[in-house]
């Protein structure tokens, strides 16, 4: 799980210092919702052109278990969206990929079940835009799509493979978020 946090970041990273740094052309993304839920989601929003932008993200947990049981997961997205006014305004729609690895104990299982695997998801989503002073914007989206995940179930106490490999896919709704777009923060500073 440590490994593929640092995969992560790295990609994040590259994703970052990659975009262009021209001004009010990128936004630096924080997720309220997500951070309320002790979720870490960051991103970077930039713009292809009039309507079209790109974006990225990846989010994480920052516990260990819930109520004694597993919950590590960490993520990265990949998407572009289409504006209907003009980039960073107004109503979006938009598509994204995503990837994920995971740790968790499902809410239904004893705490001594765990599941460990990873999964990719292709999904839409749908959003609003709004500016709220000269450097940030707050952002209102909801998402959903399709996850396919391959995992295998393991008992802690024991150590025992119950499951041998397995997988799941489900069509969901698993994306929400009130994101503060902060703007010009790559903007580069005359001295």
């Amino acid at each position: 799980m440590k490994n593929t946090l640092k995969y992560l970041v790295v990609i994040a990273l590259f994703t970052l210092f990659a975009t262009p740094k021209s001004s009010a052309q990128t936004h630096l993304k924080v997720n309220a919702l997500y951070v309320a839920a002790l979720l870490p989601n960051i991103g970077i929003e930039t713009k292809l052109n009039s309507n079209f932008t790109l974006e990225a993200e990846m989010f994480g947990s920052l516990w260990k278990s819930i109520n004694d049981k597993p919950y590590l997961v960490v993520a990265a997205l990949a998407g572009t969206r289409y504006y209907i006014n003009e980039s960073f305004e107004g109503f979006y729609i938009g598509a994204y990929a995503s990837g994920n690895k995971f740790k968790v104990s499902k809410w239904n299982y004893t705490a001594n079940s765990v599941q460990r695997g990873w999964g990719m998801s292709l999904g839409g989503t749908i959003g609003y835009q709004i500016e709220i002073s000269p450097k940030c914007n707050m952002d209102f989206y909801v998402g959903g799509g399709f996850h396919h995940a391959w995992y295998w179930g393991q008992r802690v106490d024991t150590g025992d493979t119950y499951v041998g490999w397995n997988k799941s896919a489900e069509w969901l709704p698993y994306r929400a978020g009130v994101s503060f777009a902060f703007k010009n923060v790559f903007k580069k500073r005359n001295k």
